[in-house]
Parts: structure tokens; sequence; C-alpha cells
């Protein structure tokens, strides 16, 4: 089977963690909602950003408008060990502590309820502890393959 990451439509979004005074995020294309107050995200098992939300047991998810490629390419393309990639971006936290961007679509903030191994990915299912509709309507960034 020739499975592309790019057979399906996904919504780019960075997820972002800050434990014990660091902070990290990255871009993913596999998140989705997973009821009305529920997401899961798919982490990689080199990520520092998936280190920070086990740690501790939070993260933020900010949704972006497709006029944030830059954004996208920066959080998707170096790592949180080796770069500060919220430097000169605006950002808050919310109830958990979690990096949220000011500038997005939408951002939720999230708690760690269960954390599923499958072949060194994590998928991690985080329950809504607040959401921000930073726009009233936008339209999403698309993952597409050749962005990266």
């Amino acid at each position: 089977m020739d499975l592309r990451h790019d057979m399906l439509t996904h919504g780019v979004n960075i997820v972002a963690a800050q434990h014990e005074g660091r902070r990290a995020g990255l871009a993913v294309a596999w998140a989705t909602q997973a009821g009305t107050d529920r997401v899961v995200i798919c982490v990689g098992s080199h990520s520092a950003t998936r280190e920070l939300i086990l740690g501790s047991k939070a993260f933020g998810l900010s949704v972006l408008r497709a006029d944030q490629l830059d954004v996208s390419r920066r959080f998707g393309t170096q790592s949180s060990r080796d770069v500060d990639k919220f430097e000169g971006l605006a950002c808050h936290t919310a109830e958990t502590g979690s990096p949220l961007l000011d500038d997005c679509g939408a951002a939720f903030d999230c708690v760690v309820e269960a954390v599923h191994d499958r072949d060194g990915v994590k998928l991690i299912v985080g329950r809504i502890v607040s959401a921000e509709f930073v726009r009233e309507s936008y339209e999403p960034l698309l993952y597409r393959e050749g962005d990266y």
C-alpha cells in the first residue's frame, strides 16, 4: 500500500505545553475533535513538546488560519530543544498554564485525560477546560506535505 501523508485534508494547529520553566510547541495536522469537550492529538516520540505535555498533563491547541503558513513553518520545521519558537509571537496562558497564541482562529486549553501508545506515537486525549474564539469566522490553514 502506498500511503501518503497528504491523502486526507487536515487543519494545522499549534500544540504547546509548559512545564518546569520550559515551554515548547509544534505544528500538528493530526488533531481532531472527539466530542463536544475533547480533542485527540498525535505526537511523535522525538518531540520536545510531547515531554512537556506528559510532564504537565496539559496542552494548548491554537488553530491556525489560512494566512498563517509562516507560523506553521516556524513550529513545524525546527525543534523546541534548539530555538524558542514563541519568540516575537504574542501568546498567553489560560487555566492549565499552557501557551496559547493570541493571533489565531481559535484556541483550546486542555488537560490530558488519556494517553495511548502505538508504535512510539502517542495519541493524547485532552479534555477542553476553556475555549477562545479569537476570530468570529476564518478559513483554516490546511496541511500539504509540500509546505514543509
